[in-house]
This record gives structure tokens, C-alpha cells and sequence, in this order.
């Protein structure tokens, strides 16, 4: 279901209104032996990209054969199954970020009795992004397969000291692309900021329930929810006391300059990285 919130405030009439649509994975009696679902989400809500929640009851497998001028990124959300790319195989279980070079064939599979679900994001590359990967041989040699909690933790001046952000994709392993999350309990708040060099989606991980403000407009982000952030808007986020904030943050550069905004995400030193919450 695709969800359009209105304005809160007379101000925001003229503002673009948050778009959010939830991802619905087959539960129970819904879910049926060698079953995959496949839902498109926002579509066309980011240009040049493209977001799909998919689901494997096992058995069953996920296959693509991506080609040159395209690339995949995986977000394992939950379920235990197997990640392969190009024969490397990697096992999957829980929340996991997942990305294979260029033209590498990417399969999902998962075994009888089990179930993974996952949010597949496709990028289009153009031949100045093909160019730009070509600086950064090193990114382009082997799958990036890492669970959330293991990614490199950082710190940023618009979040408290007690909220956790990771960068799950870094910058240059798909140009113009960056991926992270972000992780808190309320009370507690994401300050308002703007970035109208690139385009953004949020991702409401497992528990997660939060408003989004935008522009003097409000919506909730709850869990497994993927929402559009109103290009070039003043936002932020908010949790209230006794509720959790974890997200992914989506960041589609429209040049490859606009990536000077990952600057500001400062690395916490490996000796000070924090322990996943529980």
C-alpha cells in the first residue's frame, strides 16, 4: 500500500508530500513451499534505481544475471539461507547487507523449511559511473557481504552521542551510492538537515517506530516500511520514549561531487566501535 501524508502545518501546502509504501512478506498459512514473491516498491521514486521486496519460502532460489550497466545491491532483512556470486558462496542469516561486482551472477537461495526476505536494489550505471569504478579496482574484485551489526560504526553531529550509525555501503563501490543505518532508543531525535545534492530512501528495519518530519510535514516509519525523503527537504526523525529507532539510510548522489556529504560522517576509531544492541 502506497501512502501519501499530508501536511501538518498550512506552511507545507505547497511541499512535496513523504511517500511510504510497506514491504509485505508471506507469514503462516501465506507462506507456501518453493514460493518467491517479488513486490515492486516506489517505483520510479529515484532515478536511475529501483527497489523490489522479495521473498523465498524454501526451497527456492533467486537468480539474476545482471549486465554490464546495471549493479545489485541485497538487504537481507531476516531468514537464514545462502548468498552466491560468480560460485563464491556466502551463508546469510539475519540482517545483512550484500553487493557483487559488476556483471557477476547473483543467486538467493533457500532451504526447505525456511524463509528469507529481502529488499533487492538496482542501479543503473552510466558509462561516467562505469569510468568512475574503474579507479577503485579493489572495490570491484569480490562480493561485500557484511551483517549490519559488523559494519563500521561512525558518529555525526546531528545524532546523540548514544545513537549508533553505520556505514553499510561505503562511497565508491557504487558510484554515486552510499548506504547506512542508524539506531537509537527514545527518547531521542536525528536533527533536521538538507542535503539537495541527492536523492533518499529510509528503510524501517525490525521494531522500528519513528516519525519523519519534512518540510513541516510528519509521517510514521514503522517496521519494513520504505519511504521516499521529499528531495532538498528540511527533515529529520524523532522516537518516542520506549520506542526504537533503526533504519537505512539510501543516498543516490547526482554527481559524483555530491559525495563530499559523507564527509561528515566521522569513523569511530576500531579500538572504540561499538557492540550491537540487543
Amino acid at each position: 500500500m502506497l501512502i501519501a501524508v499530508s501536511g501538518l502545518a498550512a506552511s507545507a501546502a505547497a511541499a512535496a508530500p513523504i511517500m511510504a509504501q510497506k514491504l509485505l512478506f508471506p507469514t503462516g498459512a501465506h507462506a507456501i513451499k518453493k514460493m518467491v514473491v517479488e513486490q515492486a516498491i516506489l517505483s520510479n521514486s529515484i532515478p536511475g534505481a529501483s527497489t523490489t521486496a522479495v521473498s523465498l519460502v524454501g526451497p527456492a532460489e533467486w537468480k539474476r544475471s545482471p549486465g554490464n550497466d546495471e549493479n545489485f545491491v541485497l538487504l537481507f532483512l531476516d531468514g537464514r539461507g545462502t548468498y552466491r556470486a560468480k560460485g563464491k558462496s556466502f551463508a546469510i542469516d539475519g540482517e545483512t547487507i550484500a553487493r557483487a561486482p559488476v556483471g557477476w551472477d547473483l543467486e538467493v537461495s533457500v532451504p526447505d523449511g525456511s524463509i528469507v526476505n529481502f529488499l533487492a536494489i538496482r542501479k543503473e550505471l552510466s558509462a561516467a559511473d562505469l569510468e568512475d569504478l574503474a579507479r577503485f579496482p579493489e572495490n570491484n574484485a569480490a562480493p561485500w557481504v557484511k551483517k549490519f551489526s559488523e559494519c563500521e560504526a561512525y558518529r555525526e553531529a546531528i545524532k546523540s552521542p548514544k545513537t549508533i550509525s553505520r556505514t553499510l555501503l561505503p562511497a565508491n563501490f557504487i558510484p554515486r551510492v552510499a548506504l547506512g543505518t542508524v539506531e537509537t532508543t527514545g527518547p531521542d531525535r536525528v536533527g533536521e538537515h538538507r542535503h539537495p545534492m541527492l536523492e533518499q530512501l529510509f528503510l524501517g528495519l525490525r521494531g522500528n517506530d519513528i516519525k519523519v518530519q519534512a518540510d513541516g510535514m510528519e509521517a510514521l516509519l514503522g517496521e519494513f516500511h520504505l519511504m521516499v525523503i521529499p528531495h532538498a527537504s528540511m527533515h529529520g526523525a524523532t522516537v518516542a520514549e520506549g520506542r526504537k529507532l533503526h533504519y537505512v539510510w539510501m543516498d543516490f548522489f547526482s554527481d559524483k561531487e555530491g559525495q563530499a556529504w559523507l564527509e561528515m560522517h566521522q569513523p569511530i576509531p576500531a579500538s572504540e566501535q561499538p557492540t550491537a544492541r540487543r
